[in-house]
């Protein structure tokens, strides 16, 4: 009774119940019109997304001017945050022509000097933190183990079977290799597509609860 009393909470509800229906629909197989409507929709959500995209880098970009200019604590690291925006976004949106000089708008993110940016910068960087999760995780299954439960003794299980099937040395030996070459594309690959799966039941409950109006996340509920 509360929705229904609601008139702007109805009207959002309805309106993102027929769009995402319309959307859903295009997607199980929708001709004509439909398709055209659905392709209109998804535009303008990837506008709506690119303008809040937007709006929340000038309002990062806004926040940590402010901790610079007042040199609040670890200021420093709103600086390299600040330098790290602008270069990738001068690299993202312009690039210089080979041979001709100037500045032109870039065909896609795969351009110089934006895959530069990425290889020698990003990638390093995101390796780096990938493998610090290593210590962390061992850190975490050390804990694990000391409170002797035995989900937590499976995992490390599984895991060290898991890491000594990439090693090269083991692979040799035609029984232990072949052993652990069938643990690695048997078990492995079942659990990763049960995850797979688990998380793609998720994301369709989720969907559902949004187009019935039982979960209303584009109105702060």
């Amino acid at each position: 009774m509360s929705l229904l009393r609601d008139v702007k909470r109805l009207f959002a509800v309805m309106l993102a119940g027929v769009c995402g229906a319309i959307v859903l629909i295009d997607f199980a197989g929708g001709e004509g019109a439909l398709a055209a409507l659905a392709t209109l929709l998804v535009g303008w959500a990837a506008v709506l997304t690119a303008v809040a995209l937007l709006f929340g880098i000038v309002s990062v970009a806004g926040h940590h001017v402010g901790r610079v200019r007042q040199q609040q604590n670890d200021w420093r690291y709103s600086l390299v945050l600040l330098v790290g925006m602008v270069v990738m976004l001068v690299a993202g949106i312009f690039f210089p022509l080979p041979g001709r000089g100037g500045l032109v708008l870039p065909a896609n993110l795969a351009e110089v000097p934006i895959r530069t940016v990425f290889r020698v910068v990003y990638e390093p960087v995101a390796s780096s933190l990938l493998a610090l999760l290593t210590f962390f995780s061992l850190s975490a299954a050390l804990r694990s183990v000391q409170q002797r439960r035995g989900e937590a003794i499976v995992m490390i299980v599984v895991a060290a079977l898991v890491l000594l099937a990439q090693l090269p040395l083991l692979a040799v030996v035609p029984t232990i290799g072949g052993t652990l070459q069938w643990l690695n594309d048997v078990v492995a690959v079942a659990g990763a597509r049960g995850l797979v799966i688990g998380a793609a039941l998720g994301a369709l409950v989720a969907g559902v609860r949004v187009l019935l109006g039982f979960d209303t996340p584009y109105l702060d509920r």
